[in-house]
């Protein structure tokens, strides 16, 4: 895939993947609230708010995959986390449509199976068991992503990641 959207550009995994990337996808471009303050020359960078439509749809443009770290990654208010998470989430996945991305990766935590117990191992059909409202907000995103894989061919894959570089 030619050219890739970053959102979390700013974020832990982010800046990270920012570092490992370039080589892989020479057009990367970044997006986050705001610029990482480690921009490098080279990046190229687009501010938006995923919780704005029309913005997430203006860094969708001319995209063909999107790798998703965006959004409210703590626990925190319900608010917060409705907008950056949920309406974010639905709003990337809309944009990715409309704009006809073929691939989006959805960074979801293992916040949305947390209520397991650590010894109990569990498999990818589990019933979700989320153990906050920010695991909530995952579960959200892992469903919304379903549809536009289901009914728009959007790919759409969901990875639960634990602690990173923790």
């Amino acid at each position: 895939m030619p050219r890739i959207l970053m959102t979390g550009a700013a974020g832990g995994i982010g800046t990270t993947l920012r570092k490992l990337l370039p080589p892989i996808y020479p057009d990367l471009l970044l997006s986050d609230l705001t610029a990482p303050a480690d921009l490098g020359r080279g990046e190229k960078f687009k501010a938006a708010d995923l919780a704005d439509a029309a913005q997430v749809e203006a860094i969708c443009e001319g995209v063909d995959g999107i790798l998703h770290f965006g959004g409210y990654s703590v626990e925190g208010p319900w608010d917060q986390i409705l907008q950056s998470n949920i309406i974010g989430g639905y709003n990337l996945f809309e944009a990715a449509r409309k704009k006809g991305v073929k691939r989006v990766v959805f960074a979801s935590s293992n916040h949305a199976g947390g209520f397991y117990p650590r010894h109990h191992r569990i498999g990818t059909d589990v019933t979700a068991r989320p153990d906050s409202r920010y695991g909530v907000s995952q579960v959200v995103g892992e469903a919304a992503g379903a549809p536009y894989a289901d009914k728009n061919g959007v790919g759409v894959d969901c990875n639960r990641s634990g602690d990173f570089g923790g």
